[in-house]
């Protein structure tokens, strides 16, 4: 591999973007709640998402643009039912936590199927686009029938954008959060300036 390509598959990795998305708490107000705070995100390919699991039973699952309150046909991420004390405040320390590699920039629709609010704007909107927006993906979860909850289902590292079952590579990292829902930075190893700095100048 050329120095130039190397340095350039060394910072995508080193800087890929965390997003932390609490499940069970309200965007508007920050506490425990109905939704996902936030509702909206755009990751790109090789970032995650980390849902936080608030006070009662949630979970977050894969479905459609048309159907936001029905499971993916087929599969699909699903992060199985979290079971949280709801006298932990909204932010505690240690929370339950899956997480998911987003692989590219289609759109990937997510509801909380177990906290059974999805009619209610339960609903996350991953890359959503001009043609199929936030705002129509709540509009059609109000008007979308109520799938009964299944058994929980193993969690699947992997989300998919293009509408077909998830491609699960493995069982989701249960990482343990404490910060705020929004986005965080994950830079790589130690010494990676100096490995890119080595490269570049080889390369001269």
């Amino acid at each position: 591999m050329k120095p130039v390509a190397l340095v350039a598959l060394l910072l995508s990795s080193a800087f890929a973007v965390e997003y932390l998305v609490g499940v069970g708490k309200d965007e508007t107000t920050g506490k425990k709640g109905i939704g996902f705070d936030p509702s909206v995100i755009h990751p790109i390919a090789g970032d995650t998402v980390v849902f936080e699991f608030r006070g009662g039973a949630h979970s977050a699952v894969q479905t459609t643009f048309e159907t936001p309150c029905v499971p993916l046909d087929g599969g699909g991420f699903n992060s199985g039912v979290f079971n949280v004390d709801t006298s932990l405040p909204v932010d505690a320390p240690g929370l339950p936590s899956v997480q998911i590699t987003i692989n590219d920039t289609n759109p990937i629709w997510i509801f909380d199927q177990a906290g059974g609010q999805c009619q209610q704007g339960g609903v996350l909107a991953i890359n959503p686009t001009q043609t199929q927006t936030p705002a129509q993906y709540k509009e059609n979860a109000a008007k979308s029938p109520v799938a009964p909850l299944t058994k929980d289902a193993a969690p699947s590292a992997t989300a998919s954008g293009s509408g077909a079952p998830a491609e699960a590579s493995g069982s989701a990292n249960d990482n343990k959060s404490n910060g705020a829902s929004g986005l965080r930075m994950s830079i790589g190893g130690v010494g990676l300036a100096g490995v890119v700095m080595a490269l570049v100048a080889g390369s001269v």
